[in-house]
């Protein structure tokens, strides 16, 4: 019976019988007292260490218990520790390396780090198959120019292929024995190839040297365009901030009597108060004027030796100004929120009506009566308009907002009656506001037989503001009976993706069009 010893290497779990314990660990043990004086000795043993547990995980599997023989063919692949210690080795240390150094590992491909421009890519193609880089870097190019498919073929390699990070990972990628002595003679390489440029890159920033004063016109280029881009930027932002919150001119499409209209009378109809509004146009202006400013003052700085005093002093006023604005811009946030908060609505029954089918007959000029005679009939001589006037954002004329859309939906009748419903909806901080609301707004509706006369849109006092109003159309249809528009059913409306289930819903847009949904 054989005794067994649990270890881990490297933070790998294996089984050794004892005795291949004890070869083992005199094998690390004399390694490390022959590289006690050579530079890096740690990393050299954590590499030796790795490559024995790829050699183990080849030659044992699962729970398998490593026996003597098994760490003898290791120790032999990697070769004696005795034979690495000096420079000057004898006759029979030369042989156990020539005869260690003739058993290849197998080949690997890793990314390059150490010789990339990019990620490491072409250099660790090259490293793979023993070519010049240039020629691997020449190929992607050309893959790129001619099929187009050198970057995507780049960038899967970078992201699926896996850095060559210690030694015995370089020595893979390179197809060299992975023993000791080459695994000395990499972390040696790449000590002095580490050593050489940082040499050369001190030696080149080192004051009065060309490629110093290159970097130095380089930054200070850099500096300035940064420093030129930032006056023009807060010099662009100071001037739409004074156009667009002080002298407020008449630019966005929402017709007020008969203009476009300005940004001011177009919040005046969306915030509760005037004193909510100035809180809107005073928290922007802080913010506008205080990023520009401090723009403007960084950009000043990168041109001109602005003593830092004044810097931190001015940045700490615009910052305050900052939160003073987001404050105010919170406060009337949360205010106009609230004047959202309760949804309303005000219904009744416009009448019934008996019959086979019922006619509904849209008009884009029921709700626009009380928009000004003079504007809407231009010409006398029997000319009308032929176009809405809705155009734009918004249409607003003598105190009233005009919207365009009417939704309808569809139920069975609990009789042989046609029932016709309206619902008007609106928004406010309470539920009184938001009923009366609903109350006020205007909406042209007759039944005249069996035609249901309807508006395209419908019309409330601009000084409700603009708060979700809507109008819902209920029509109520009997059973076996039709609802016709422009002579064509449209109820019970089957569609092509839903043949067997009749659509109870509809909307009329602002230009009389229908559309069943």
């Amino acid at each position: 019976m054989n005794k067994t010893v649990s270890i881990h290497i490297q933070g790998f779990a294996f089984i050794l019988e004892d005795k291949a314990y004890e070869q083992l660990s005199a094998y690390l043990n004399e390694l490390n007292r022959v590289l006690q004086h050579e530079e890096g000795r740690e990393e050299i043993i954590q590499d030796v260490e790795l490559r024995i547990v790829e050699l183990l995980q080849e030659k044992v599997s699962g729970q398998q218990v490593v026996q003597l023989q098994v760490i003898e063919q290791i120790i032999q692949l990697l070769g004696s520790p005795e034979a690495f210690g000096d420079e000057d080795n004898t006759a029979t240390e030369q042989t156990t390396f020539e005869s260690t150094d003739a058993q290849v590992a197998e080949k690997r491909f890793f990314r390059d780090t150490d010789h990339a421009i990019l990620g490491g890519v072409a250099s660790g193609v090259a490293a793979y198959f023993h070519i010049d880089v240039v020629f691997v870097r020449v190929a992607f190019v050309l893959f790129t120019m001619v099929f187009g498919s050198g970057i995507p073929i780049y960038l899967l390699l970078w992201i699926i292929t896996p850095v060559a990070k210690t030694a015995s990972e370089k020595l893979q990628m390179k197809g060299m024995p992975v023993n000791v002595e080459s695994i000395k003679s990499e972390f040696k390489e790449a000590a002095e190839r580490v050593e050489k440029n940082t040499k050369k890159w001190s030696n080149q920033l080192r004051t009065g040297s060309g490629l110093s004063q290159s970097a130095k016109r380089l930054v200070d280029f850099i500096r300035k365009a940064i420093g030129v881009f930032l006056l023009f930027w807060g010099l662009s932002i100071i001037v739409s901030a004074t156009i667009f919150l002080f002298i407020d001119p008449k630019l966005i499409p929402a017709q007020i009597n008969g203009e476009f209209t300005s940004l001011g009378e177009l919040s005046a109809l969306f915030f509760e108060t005037g004193q909510i509004n100035d809180f809107i146009y005073l928290g922007a202006a802080l913010i506008a004027f205080s990023i520009a400013l401090s723009s403007m003052l960084v950009g000043l700085r990168l041109l001109l030796p602005i003593q830092g005093k004044w810097m931190r002093t001015s940045l700490g006023l615009f910052s305050a100004a900052s939160i003073i604005g987001i404050v105010l811009l919170i406060v009337a946030g949360v205010s106009t929120a609230k004047s959202f908060a309760i949804d309303g609505g005000m219904s009744a029954e416009k009448g019934t009506y008996f019959g086979d089918s019922l006619q509904i007959d849209v008009s884009t000029e029921m709700h626009l009566k009380a928009f000004n005679h003079e504007k809407f009939q231009i010409n006398k001589e029997g000319f009308r308009p032929t176009r809405n006037p809705e155009q734009g954002l918004l249409l607003v004329d003598n105190g009233l907002i005009y919207n365009s859309g009417i939704a309808i939906t569809y139920k069975a009748s609990p009789d042989s009656l046609y029932h016709i419903r309206i619902e008007k909806k609106a928004n406010g901080a309470s539920y009184l506001k938001a009923n009366q609301r609903a109350a006020h707004i205007l909406f042209p509706c007759e039944l005249v037989g069996n035609k249901l006369q309807i508006s395209s849109g419908f019309s409330f006092p601009a000084k409700d503001r603009l708060r979700d109003q809507e109008v819902v159309l209920h029509i109520e249809v009997p059973n076996g009976k039709v609802v016709l528009h422009q002579n064509k059913v449209v109820y019970p409306y089957f569609s092509e993706s839903e043949p067997d289930q009749a659509s109870d819903r509809a909307y009329v847009y602002g230009d009389g069009e229908y559309s069943a949904w």
